[in-house]
């Protein structure tokens, strides 16, 4: 009689989606609602749509969003994904992204990077899988987003461009295009089956 060991596998699918919204339609739903940063949600309630959507898939699960992943999943403590807890950050560093990595590729503090706290309602989880949405306004993020990622800091976390305490995921190579004005906003799935 011979003896199998079976194995289950994960898989990890995150998928990024940048919706580009021109400048002159930001500052048409400025004008007519007074909402000073708008975010995707209300660009679209006014009626602009992106003028361009690009999609890319893939990336990593940090060492240190798995540990958080598995702290929480064991009652170990750790702050969770919550709206005002998250951020999704891109950069413009090259390279290849690593397990361990605990940051973006671009330069710490440089103008090169951004994290964008999250619009209201995400992250959410809907039948399994996270959703995470930030709207970059138009000083936000100006540069070639090459790399993305979802960071997790304490309780309460504000935009700018260093990293919180836990670097979850991260992509390099995106090639997601060059901002230099308008808004545009990233939207991140992560489904694990």
């Amino acid at each position: 009689m011979t003896n199998r060991i079976g194995h289950e596998a994960l898989h990890w699918t995150p998928r990024a989606r940048v919706d580009k919204y021109e400048q002159a339609g930001v500052d048409f739903v400025i004008r007519k609602s007074g909402i000073l940063r708008p975010v995707a949600a209300e660009l679209e309630a006014f009626g602009v749509r992106p003028y361009e959507t690009i999609e890319d898939t893939g990336n990593l699960l940090t060492t240190a969003g798995l540990t958080r992943l598995m702290s929480l999943l064991n009652g170990a403590g750790g702050q969770a994904m919550t709206n005002t807890s998250t951020r999704l950050g891109v950069g413009n560093g090259s390279g290849t992204a690593a397990v361990g990595d605990t940051d973006l590729s671009a330069a710490a503090g440089s103008a090169n990077r951004w994290f964008q706290i999250m619009d209201s309602t995400f992250p959410s989880v809907s039948a399994g899988v996270l959703t995470a949405k930030a709207t970059f306004a138009t000083g936000d993020g100006n540069f070639a987003w090459n790399e993305w990622g979802l960071d997790i800091g304490t309780p309460t976390v504000t935009s700018g461009n260093t990293v919180n305490a836990t670097l979850f995921n991260h992509k390099t190579s995106a090639a997601l295009g060059t901002k230099a004005s308008g808004s545009w906003a990233l939207t991140v799935t992560v489904t694990i089956t």
